[in-house]
């Protein structure tokens, strides 16, 4: 097996140990914690990624990619340890805020690891290979997860499997990336990064698009849950099949979306552009639905998903077309935009409901996706060279 095939694997395996507890995460934390504050433990555990993230060229240059996801799994293993075993709220708390940072990091080194094995030449194939490989974990996590919280003694079950899992990542990263050389990552300070975005309107624009999705991602992932069983009354059974309809279009829509950029050169900003109409369009009909029926939840969130399958491959084939794995700066803006959504999403989240029912979320989070078509006149179709002027 190729060693990028490895990285595929190994990023299925890790991708699969986030998501089983992905959508669980927020109700579990509502056994600590009001549910309309639950975003402030996100809050917390974004603050602190985005800083790691902002250091990371650092960290890169210090330990290797390699050893940096070793500490980074090993954390990550503690934290769900004491997610497992202790009954003490702040307990619970800090091994959330550590197990959603270490997630985030891996998945940083992750796409370095991706970036170092992959042929440029196929950038689309390779990304929307990637995409639909974890997203295939996404896919069936809802199912599994349902099926341990019903039958197999709830929450903490699911966070057992996530640690089996991450220790099979472990052993298999060091078993398949024995040896990794590193590129000499670039370290930008903050202004100097800020001006590049400035010259580099293009990279400015793609940035914001993904802090738009993952703004998006964000909000889905801690409220539909709550939402769903708590307002709605649907059953984690439903959700299980709900959320495993839901999240097929990233596994059916990020290969051929690659494939179509590689082979015929569609424009990228077309393919955000509907992607976008389309999730805009579904999240607003969120707000208006207040039945539980099965069928028409799973069609409205297969759409919302649908959208968002489309804006994502586009997206990240468009940043990694114009960005070296070297620069790591350049991807750590790209990935803060994760933490900084995870900050932002859960305060307006808290602030809509100081003034709003619950299910007024969505449709301002439909609003707010509009923005999304300031920035994408600003892209290029073609791969102009970076105006770094340095």
């Amino acid at each position: 097996m190729s060693k990028i095939n490895k990285v595929y694997l190994l990023s299925f395996l890790f991708t699969l140990h986030i998501s089983l507890s992905a959508y669980v995460n927020s109700t579990f934390l509502t056994k600590i914690i009001s549910e309309k504050y639950v975003g402030i433990l996100f809050t917390i555990a974004a603050i602190i990624t985005l800083y790691l993230l902002s250091t990371s060229a650092r960290l890169l240059k210090e330990f290797g990619n390699r050893t940096m996801v070793l500490w980074l799994l090993l954390l990550n293993m503690m934290a769900l340890v004491g997610m497992i075993n202790s009954l003490n709220p702040i307990v619970i708390a800090i091994s959330f805020i550590v197990l959603s940072t270490t997630n985030s990091l891996v998945l940083f080194s992750l796409d370095i690891f991706i970036e170092h094995f992959s042929n440029p030449k196929t950038i689309g194939k390779t990304h929307g290979l990637y995409l639909t490989i974890t997203n295939l974990a996404w896919m069936l996590s809802p199912l599994i997860t349902a099926t341990l919280i019903t039958r197999e003694g709830g929450f903490i079950t699911i966070y057992k499997v996530a640690l089996t899992i991450a220790v099979l990542m472990s052993l298999g990263l060091v078993s398949s990336v024995k040896r990794f050389t590193d590129k000499k990552y670039e370290k930008t300070p903050f202004l100097e990064t800020y001006g590049f975005l400035r010259k580099n309107k293009h990279i400015l624009a793609i940035t914001m698009i993904n802090f738009l999705l993952q703004f998006f991602f964000a909000m889905m992932v801690v409220y539909t849950p709550i939402y769903l069983t708590k307002h709605i009354g649907l059953s984690w059974d439903d959700i299980g099949v709900i959320f495993t309809i839901m999240l097929a279009p990233f596994v059916i829509f990020g290969l051929p979306v690659g494939l179509v950029i590689d082979r015929y050169h569609i424009k990228k900003s077309t393919l955000i552009a509907i992607g976008f109409i389309i999730m805009i369009i579904s999240t607003l009909s969120m707000s208006f639905i207040n039945t539980a029926s099965l069928t028409l939840w799973a069609i409205v969130l297969f759409l919302t998903r649908t959208g968002a399958a489309i804006v994502e491959t586009a997206s990240e084939i468009y940043f990694f077309a114009h960005a070296k794995e070297e620069e790591a700066y350049l991807l750590s803006v790209f990935r803060d935009m994760t933490p900084v959504a995870l900050v932002i999403a859960p305060t307006i989240a808290t602030l809509v409901f100081v003034f709003f029912p619950f299910n007024y979320l969505f449709a301002i989070l439909a609003v707010i996706m509009l923005s999304s078509f300031y920035y994408i006149p600003h892209l290029r179709h073609n791969h102009v060279g970076l105006n770094t002027n340095k």
